[in-house]
């Protein structure tokens, strides 16, 4: 592998800086992770490549389970979202940076950055003719690389979100604005609005979804919350999820006698259910894309970390926590009165 410092020749301090960006530099960004949340996580991230760029725009590769195509549609410095193919078929395998290299290869792309460690990307676009490619460095990957600067031996313990901030910080690519910000247009904001329950002042999304069965607080901790909101704001409730969660939503209703202050909005397009919880006052669930989608759009959002950790540092997600010894574990010891308690302390119960 070769030296660090034999890669570097401009530098500022502790900083480096890769080749200057061309007039018409056609830019092109790999973040493979595949969650919704991945893609709001990066956003700050994005928006500083693009601000990096003459055109101010990028475009973005992902996988399909982001639903970065319709999330993103209305964020000005996308240019356009690409989608590797499912796991275990066309861009993956033996032969799978050589296929992903061969449709990239028609895009022209002059520079790429990799957030991400599989060496399987650098491969590709070394494949596709991508003349200058950054990224993380780590493995196999650097041998495909052609950026000033990789991560170090430390920096490789970071997590995903830290290592693509340190590689632009090493590259001297500032992060202007950490806070990451959706977009929407004024069709699907008006649209949105009569997506609310009527008739109370306050409303609260509840991301009731999750992707693993250990995120999952469970239909009976959200009715006993719905319970307790009641009793201490009597609120609107509209109940956020995926296609998955219709079974879930449906017994919450019905444990209610259906009322009309409860709002199912089970499988809608993410970015018209993200200006849903755009207008609510506040977002309660697991640790979920919603619970990221809704502090992306501006919501306070309280996330039920059950079986997780943290690790969006969004100022506008307050984690409620399972202890240590039980997280992970499909027993939670996070209960509604816990939730009651940070929502107090946060104003929104007096």
């Amino acid at each position: 592998m070769r030296s660090q410092k034999s890669r570097n020749p401009r530098t500022i301090g502790d900083y480096h800086l890769a080749a200057p960006s061309k007039s018409g530099e056609k830019l092109l960004v790999i973040q493979p992770l595949p969650g919704i949340g991945d893609t709001i996580w990066h956003l700050p991230h994005l928006k500083a490549l693009s601000n990096a760029t003459p055109s101010k725009k990028i475009t973005l590769l992902t996988k399909s389970r982001s639903l970065a195509k319709q999330l993103l549609s209305e964020t000005t410095f996308i240019k356009e979202v690409l989608y590797l193919s499912p796991d275990k078929e066309h861009h993956f395998g033996i032969l799978g940076p050589f296929n992903l290299g061969k449709f990239l290869a028609p895009f022209k792309f002059d520079r790429v950055w990799i957030l991400h460690n599989s060496a399987r990307y650098s491969i590709a676009c070394w494949w596709a003719g991508i003349p200058n490619r950054i990224g993380f460095g780590i493995g196999w990957q650097d041998a495909f690389l052609t950026s000033a600067h990789t991560l170090s031996k430390n920096d490789k313990k970071l997590n995903a979100i830290e290592k693509s901030t340190r590689l632009l910080q090493l590259n001297n690519i500032t992060i202007h604005d950490d806070k990451p910000t959706l977009n929407f247009s004024e069709a699907i904001l008006k649209s949105a609005a009569q997506n609310l329950p009527k008739g109370k002042a306050l409303s609260i999304a509840l991301a009731i979804g999750s992707s693993e069965p250990r995120k999952q607080w469970g239909t009976e901790n959200f009715i006993k919350l719905i319970e307790e909101l009641n009793n201490k704001l009597n609120p609107n409730i509209v109940l956020v999820g995926g296609k998955e969660d219709a079974e879930m939503a449906r017994s919450i209703s019905l444990h209610f006698s259906n009322p009309i202050w409860i709002k199912t909005l089970i499988n809608y397009p993410i970015l018209e259910a993200a200006a849903v919880t755009k207008f609510c006052h506040v977002c309660i669930g697991n640790d979920t894309g919603i619970l990221n989608v809704a502090a992306a759009a501006g919501t306070q959002a309280f996330g039920i970390f059950c079986g997780s950790k943290p690790l969006n540092p969004d100022p506008l997600i307050t984690p409620i926590e399972d202890n240590e010894r039980n997280r992970g574990k499909l027993q939670t010891t996070v209960t509604p009165e816990m939730i009651l308690e940070v929502l107090s302390a946060s104003g929104f119960v007096k």
